[in-house]
């Protein structure tokens, strides 16, 4: 009971003398930096940039500029870089106005996987960026701000692509007809949304096929999407050499492709080449 007694007296002696302005109360920030949201962009094999968008609120009796800021990036408790910047041209923060401006945050995978143990084995990393943007007035008098923030990015699996044995149906040495089928599998731990994807593919160094197979097809995790493309060829056209390749058993093709996949992450590009010895078979 003393001891209640006492932590009660102290803290109404605290408050009376912070009524009688006798104990300074903390100094208000002229400048506020907050959170409005962050985004993903740019994501693909590589990695992608998770960026911050922040609002800064200025209260003070003369304008400030933001001239500098350093912060670091923590990824799944590890650190994984830091960076001093200092602006060429500072950015004017207006008297009672709000400013916005992003700060990007560049996530390499390869990079990523090296510095920070374990990362490769969690569908998504979480990280935190802390650091401090110095601002200056005309005068020369300075504001440091500090902030932190957090946020989640996912660990982007390649998509794996197969292309199957090359069914033949008919062939002369005017042309085919053959059906090119391939799959796309998706080993991340969410769904993708495939848009358009423009297609190239080559038998040992030409290009006998080339298009585009419209979007709004789905891939589920862990799942595969089978294209299967009827395609007919003019010999006189793609050359007497496609002819030879396509009486051998196997020929060296190459498919590439390119599209731009939705997911709950956002937009991301795909882009893939499989080069490999493909058989050719007669269909029944």
């Amino acid at each position: 009971m003393g001891i209640r007694l006492l932590l009660r007296t102290v803290c109404c002696l605290l408050s009376l003398l912070m009524v009688a302005g006798l104990v300074a109360s903390p100094a208000k920030k002229n400048i506020v930096v907050s959170l409005e949201r962050k985004e993903i962009r740019d994501m693909d094999s590589s990695g992608l940039i998770l960026v911050f968008f922040l609002e800064i609120a200025s209260s003070a009796r003369s304008s400030y500029s933001l001239g500098e800021y350093d912060y670091r990036v923590v990824v799944e408790g590890t650190d994984y870089f830091a960076l001093k910047t200092s602006l060429e041209s500072p950015i004017l923060l207006e008297k009672d106005r709000t400013t916005r401006i992003s700060l990007p945050v560049k996530i390499t995978y390869a990079d990523l996987l090296e510095r920070v143990p374990g990362v490769a084995e969690v569908p998504k990393a979480s990280c935190y960026v802390t650091g401090v943007m110095i601002f200056a007035d005309s005068r020369g008098r300075q504001e440091k701000i500090p902030f932190a923030f957090s946020g989640d990015f996912p660990i982007f699996r390649e998509l794996e692509v197969e292309v199957k044995p090359l069914a033949v149906k008919t062939l002369t040495i005017g042309g085919a007809e053959f059906t090119l089928s391939f799959s796309i599998r998706n080993k991340n731990s969410f769904e993708l949304a495939l848009g358009k994807l423009a297609y190239k593919f080559e038998v040992e160094g030409r290009t006998v096929a080339e298009g585009v197979i419209p979007g709004g097809k789905k891939i589920e995790s862990q799942a595969e999407l089978i294209f299967s493309l009827s395609l007919m060829l003019d010999f006189f056209e793609v050359g007497r050499e496609v002819f030879e390749s396509f009486q051998k058993p196997s020929a060296v093709c190459l498919l590439s492709g390119d599209s731009q996949v939705d997911s709950v992450w956002g937009v991301l590009k795909l882009s893939f080449a499989k080069k490999g010895d493909i058989q050719i078979i007669r269909a029944q």
